[in-house]
């Protein structure tokens, strides 16, 4: 009787032994790998267009996890606009979003004190059909050509300036029909329009068809005396929340760096996204890839602010007040201040 209960006793003991041991494994796996777990890590809330080419980027950041790797959780907002995006900025709705220098010079004067990361530099061009040059399109009368960005599209007010700085009346010789980048296309493809300024990505399913570059922006800015890359696009967010939240806007820089750095080096990579580029095509798709470096700044400096300066001169000039707002000088703080450091840290 007394064996068996030594040996009830000893049982009873290992069962419990092993139900703490289990208990303090359990709490130890329960316990963060270290103090900034994903749930406490800040949000960043970015917006962007719902079928844009950030898409690749912001999709890259997730899948590498590039975003708790520099101690934040990216939350993506898709919206149908640039309007749409720029709305919600405004109201708090998200911190970032992508636009160009010239909306934030707009909110500038207005008293709205936005700045700019710059990543994206001027690109692309007039497009024409393979038999038709530049030459050609600037000499012959009462010809079409479409335009993705609107009245105050950054590519068709640099052909505006190149066509007055050679003393060509643009007017008597092109009639700009605005719409929306497929649709325009599409007239272009059924030679409805002779020329085209679209955007880089739709650009690219036309030179799969055949058709040509006619005149590049770098030419139209050669012309005008701008050597540099201009950095007209980039992350735009409030200045005050940025000196409020300096750590988590550069941790989402050097994501975005890091992001774009893969796309650029890795083609693996591409062939994990080639969904998201919804290529028609193997030609579509390797065109996307080949032009996709084209349309970054490879570096941000003092030459590159003096190229902006040149140009929002020369566009002050062409789209006035309905491009630039009431500001008419440009001022190199509609940069974000760190952005030089950014730049020179990627390098």
């Amino acid at each position: 009787m007394k064996h068996n209960s030594y040996f009830f006793k000893r049982q009873l003991l290992r069962a419990y032994s092993r139900c703490c041991v289990f208990l303090i494994a359990l709490a130890i796996f329960a316990l963060p790998v270290n103090a900034n777990t994903v749930d406490q890590l800040p949000v960043l809330k970015v917006g962007v267009l719902q079928f844009g080419t950030i898409n690749w980027e912001m999709d890259t950041i997730a899948h590498h996890g590039l975003d708790s790797a520099n101690g934040f959780s990216l939350e993506v907002h898709n919206f149908a606009s640039k309007n749409a995006s720029a709305v919600a900025l405004q109201s708090g709705a998200v911190d970032i979003i992508l636009s160009d220098l010239f909306w934030v010079s707009r909110q500038r004067s207005q008293g709205k004190a936005y700045v700019l990361m710059p990543t994206t530099k001027a690109s692309g061009g007039v497009y024409t059909r393979s038999d038709k040059s530049a030459a050609q399109l600037l000499q012959n009368t009462d010809q079409s050509i479409g335009v993705a960005g609107g009245a105050v599209d950054k590519n068709w007010l640099l052909l505006q300036a190149y066509a007055k700085h050679n003393k060509i009346d643009l007017s008597a010789h092109l009639s700009p029909k605005f719409g929306a980048p497929p649709l325009l296309n599409r007239f272009m493809l059924a030679d409805e329009l002779d020329a085209i300024i679209n955007f880089w990505h739709y650009n690219a399913r036309l030179e799969a068809a055949g058709y040509r570059l006619a005149l590049s922006v770098m030419t139209m800015l050669s012309d005008l005396d701008i050597s540099s890359d201009v950095p007209l696009l980039g992350w735009v967010f409030a200045q005050d929340w940025a000196a409020r939240e300096s750590d988590l806007v550069m941790s989402f820089m050097h994501a975005s760096m890091a992001a774009k750095q893969i796309l650029v080096t890795d083609a693996a990579e591409w062939e994990r996204i080639r969904g998201l580029t919804k290529a028609e095509n193997e030609q579509v798709f390797m065109i996307l890839k080949e032009q996709y470096p084209q349309t970054l700044l490879s570096q941000f400096g003092a030459d590159e602010i003096a190229a902006t300066e040149s140009l929002f001169a020369i566009f002050a000039d062409i789209g006035g007040h309905a491009l630039m707002g009431q500001v008419d000088v440009f001022e190199a703080n509609i940069y974000w201040s760190e952005a030089e450091k950014v730049w020179q840290t990627a390098q």
